[in-house]
């Protein structure tokens, strides 16, 4: 009976003993193998911070390690706990990447095989297409020209300006050109006025015409005909031995407004579409952004060289289109529309010349266009809103509808003499102009926008036109942060 007894409590130790064991080595392999899952976690959260760094493009492929020819570089992290290793692949077409990532802890049972938890998610990429106004020199006819001569814009012929105009240097007025009145007119020179001839003037008398301007602010005095300069300008009529000019506020305390900059290289790399985000989706012949970029994966700023021969005519007698995870061009050449979306670069000249400039070019949606060449406008009419036969010049809103061309040439295409970036010649045009060199304005041309150049030519028969406030603008505006696509919380957890 006794020894019976020794054996059944032998047995029964024995029982705990191996119990207790299986119990602390399971508890220990669900600890590691809760942090292989948080070593995982932590794979998908560096890699969500590597596509949410602002200064990445998160619409680029090879951020999280794929490269030509389809192969993948694994990321391999090293932890004090274990090891993450990483890699994502970007779905173009849907703009969604696949997150993967593994976290591996040594099996603390000793058995060999070690502990491996693999976690994926989907993150979806939204495109940005607009972002709030960031600098306020897009609500101006902004001339950057400081010469010190006597004119660093100069309004001739029969000119007449009906915006908000700022000018960096002096600004002169000759012929008949006229800066039009209005709640909505400001004029802010940082150097001095001279109207040169009796038919100039600045606004008009309350009840007359267009009436006085809002504001002027002139830093160093005005001069009409042979008048005496004054400092601050005076009032009143030319004729009297004032001004000729007509405004509810005058100063001569100009605001200084920062002169925007185009992001040319930032751009370069990351236009889209553009040439390192070609077309994904495409029918016609759209244009060729670049010819010698060399591959998406090592972009290159130094081929922003201006290398395609010729010029594309963005509105040309067929139809295109062309379209990437976060931009599209698409022109429709029988119904005469052109969609646009994103920040568009093309390392060449560019112009809009429809074979009917008597129709206008309905363009729906918000994006600029980069072009490191010149861009010409002739004979055209292209237009945010249509009223009739042209532009609706009344209603037109910026906010919604705005095409920004920004070039950074100078000439190199028939029309547009050296020293030019935009030319617009026998054509209406709704939207923003921007150039490294200058703007010119010929030939009855009519602008409604807002423009920035070193010098704003305006030339016969020019008129520029009042616009609503713009207080958003389309992403890749010259002076606003550059934005890109946006990526998505994860979603989709399975592992």
């Amino acid at each position: 009976m006794a020894v019976g007894i020794l054996g059944v409590l032998t047995l029964t130790g024995g029982t705990l003993v191996y119990y207790s064991s299986t119990n602390l080595r399971s508890a220990e392999f669900s600890t590691e193998n809760a942090s292989a899952y948080d070593l995982a976690e932590a794979g998908i959260n560096e890699m969500m911070a590597v596509l949410s760094k602002p200064q990445n493009n998160s619409l680029n492929k090879y951020l999280l390690g794929y490269e030509d020819g389809g192969t993948v570089e694994k990321t391999v992290h090293d932890y004090s706990s274990g090891t993450v290793t990483w890699w994502g692949i970007l779905d173009e077409p849907t703009a969604t990447w696949t997150l993967n990532s593994v976290g591996t802890i040594k099996n603390p049972t000793g058995a060999a095989a070690e502990i491996t938890r693999t976690l994926t998610a989907k993150v979806p990429v939204t495109p940005v297409v607009s972002q709030p106004l960031n600098n306020p020199a897009w609500n101006y006819v902004y001339s950057t020209q400081v010469s010190g001569g006597e004119c660093d814009m100069t309004l001739d012929n029969t000119v007449h300006i009906r915006t908000r105009i700022y000018v960096a240097g002096n600004l002169c007025l000759d012929n008949s050109s006229a800066i039009d009145g209005g709640s909505n007119v400001t004029m802010v020179v940082q150097g001095k006025v001279t109207q040169k001839k009796s038919a100039n003037r600045i606004g008009e008398p309350s009840g007359t015409g267009y009436g006085p301007l809002q504001e002027a602010h002139v830093k160093d005095g005005c001069k009409w005909g042979t008048n005496t300069l004054h400092n601050p300008c005076q009032q009143g009529a030319g004729s009297s031995g004032f001004d000729g000019l007509w405004a509810t506020t005058i100063s001569n305390s100009p605001q200084t407004l920062v002169r925007p900059v185009a992001d040319w290289d930032g751009w370069y790399l990351n236009g889209s579409p553009g040439p390192y985000y070609p077309c994904i989706t495409q029918s016609g012949t759209p244009p060729a952004f670049d010819n010698d970029q060399g591959p998406a994966s090592s972009p290159d700023v130094s081929k922003r060289n201006t290398s395609l021969v010729g010029s594309f005519n963005i509105v040309g007698p067929t139809s295109y289109s062309c379209s990437t995870g976060s931009g599209f061009l698409t022109w429709d050449a029988t119904n005469r529309l052109l969609t646009v979306s994103g920040t568009i670069f093309i390392d060449g000249h560019i112009r809009f010349e429809p074979s009917s400039g008597t129709t206008p070019v309905q363009y729906n949606g918000q994006a600029s266009i980069y072009a490191s060449g010149s861009i010409l406008v002739k004979n055209a009419k292209i237009c945010g809103g249509i009223s009739g036969s042209d532009c609706d010049f009344a209603t037109w809103n910026p906010n919604t509808e705005m095409l920004t061309l920004v070039s950074n040439g100078s000439g190199g295409q028939t029309d547009v003499d050296t020293g030019v970036s935009v030319e617009v010649k026998s054509a209406s045009m709704q939207g923003a102009l921007y150039a490294t060199n200058k703007i010119r304005l010929d030939t009855s041309s009519r602008v409604d926008g807002p423009m920035v150049g070193s010098e704003v030519v305006l030339g016969q028969s020019i008129q520029t036109d009042d616009f609503e406030t713009i207080t958003s603008v389309p992403v890749g505006m010259p002076g606003n942060p550059a934005v890109y696509a946006q990526p998505n919380p994860p979603q989709l957890y399975s592992g």
